[in-house]
């Protein structure tokens, strides 16, 4: 092999072993920024499933309290209704009383 032909197999090989460095250098900084944005992955979807059975407990306690509002809401209309009988109970014994008040002077 003539001398020009070897300085040209060795650059060569020195660009190929240049290449092959580079390439693993970006294959591993390339696996470790998968590998971050899979524990990234894994702790958004901790955090999502987390807000989701909070989001379900939440929605547990509003029906619960919706409930507790009606009966509470129905229970007074009926202790207003009842307050209005009782009012014009009171009225109508007022008037009698009145009324026999007029008698027996």
């Amino acid at each position: 092999m003539n001398r020009s032909l070897r300085i040209m197999l060795l650059l060569v090989i020195a660009v190929a072993l240049l290449f092959m460095i580079f390439s693993s250098l970006r294959y591993f900084h390339m696996k470790k920024d998968l590998s971050d944005l899979q524990s990234y992955l894994t702790v958004s979807r901790e955090s999502w499933e987390k807000t989701a059975a909070e989001k379900e407990e939440l929605q547990v306690i509003l029906k619960s309290k919706k409930e507790e509002l009606k009966e509470a809401e129905l229970s007074l209309s009926e202790a207003t209704e009842r307050a209005e009988t009782l009012k014009s109970e009171i009225d109508i014994l007022q008037n009698d009383i009145e009324k026999l008040k007029e008698k027996l002077k």
